[in-house]
């Protein structure tokens, strides 16, 4: 006699659907009312790798790190547009020059928040590197992009972008009600990497200064010099803030992903090392980490972020996972960026693929997606 799979016990069911990453996780909810009744509820605390996008394409493909396997997305809303990431949302430049902010992809529920578009970032400049830049695609114009919280855990959230307008580098803020972006003001130098971290954003330049922005305070648009890297460990090609699962602010060197011909063209160098460094801002002082024991590291086009890792995940452990993120080269390169991505091991320096095939673009290479469903 055949069995009727609606009847199967919904602890069983619930059970089956524990494990299930999300894209499999919605087949399973699709089945019938029990399975979508018994199924946890949705969520993800792996991240996933947004792969490069293809030109003309409405779908979006994602690589799942725990099943190893390609996931397609109907996204028509990321077509043709540069993306980055931070707490789960991704930030879409398209060709009209429009901001737009949507919730994890991969998740059920649709979210976007427009922003205002990059005429609104402030410099007087912007708009002449709009109008004579390549194709389409603008992430040499925004190169990074942070939220304070989830917007849909907190109508009173920040946005901080790093720009690159009369300057390179610079600090945008924005918060919701506001037409425009604002400056945050900075000692004149290249920011490379920002984060929010307790109660604060912080952004690390390249002279090694790191500094602090209270978007909440009664000086929301200037950042302070709070600590200076140690001279002797500056010349990195890339430099990031990290909050470790424990609580302290990390920075991150990473070595090896382009270097310039005799020719004067770029080329892959290919990243070959990192180190990582503790930074106390009461003390004033820095240490050398030379394990992050039972965490990794997702570094890239995405706002820096560690995962405390087990079994389940399918994510070793001691690691840095990163993309490419190199922005300047993209119109040098048939292809453009993609190619410098792999696995880190911090115990002995080695490297290996977490995505053994080729993702390359010239205006939205892959990124890391932050669980937050």
């Amino acid at each position: 006699m055949g069995r009727n799979w609606a009847d199967l016990p919904p602890e069983l069911l619930g059970l089956c659907s524990q494990d299930l990453c999300p894209n499999d996780l919605s087949a399973f909810r699709a089945v019938c009312h029990t399975w979508r009744s018994a199924a946890v509820e949705e969520s993800s605390d792996v991240p996933w790798l947004m792969l490069g996008d293809k030109t003309g394409e409405r779908c979006r493909e994602f690589f799942c790190l725990p099943c190893q396997r390609i996931h397609k997305k109907l996204l028509p809303q990321v077509k043709e547009t540069t993306c980055f990431s931070s707490r789960g949302w991704v930030l879409t430049i398209g060709r009209d020059w429009e901001l737009h902010m949507l919730k994890n992809p991969m998740s059920r529920h649709s979210h976007i928040i427009k922003l205002p578009n990059l005429e609104k970032l402030p410099d007087a400049e912007v708009e002449d590197l709009l109008m004579h830049h390549h194709a389409y695609g603008y992430g040499d114009i925004i190169v990074k992009f942070v939220l304070s919280d989830s917007p849909t855990a907190s109508v009173d959230y920040r946005v901080m972008v790093i720009f690159n307008g009369h300057n390179s580098g610079q600090l945008g803020l924005w918060k919701p009600g506001d037409k425009e972006w604002t400056e945050v003001i900075t000692p004149d130098s290249f920011n490379l990497d920002v984060i929010f971290y307790e109660g604060c954003f912080y952004a690390l330049n390249d002279v090694g200064d790191i500094l602090r922005c209270n978007a909440y305070g009664p000086t929301p648009f200037k950042a302070k010099r709070v600590f200076t890297m140690p001279r002797e460990l500056m010349g990195w090609e890339q430099m990031y803030l990290v909050q470790s699962t424990t609580g302290s602010l990390l920075v991150v060197l990473r070595q090896g992903q382009w270097v310039v011909s005799r020719q004067g063209q770029y080329k892959s160098g290919g990243t070959f090392e990192f180190h990582v460094f503790e930074i106390n801002l009461k003390t004033k002082s820095w240490k050398g980490v030379k394990t992050l024991k039972n965490t990794s590291l997702f570094l890239g086009r995405n706002s820096s972020f560690p995962l405390e890792v087990d079994e389940k995940h399918h994510i070793k452990p001691n690691c840095i996972y990163f993309t490419d993120d190199f922005l300047d080269i993209s119109p040098y390169t048939k292809d453009g960026e993609g190619d410098d991505m792999g696995i880190y091991h911090l115990e002995d320096g080695t490297i290996e693929p977490h995505f053994q095939g080729k993702s390359c673009s010239p205006h939205s290479p892959p990124i890391w997606i932050e669980p937050n469903f």
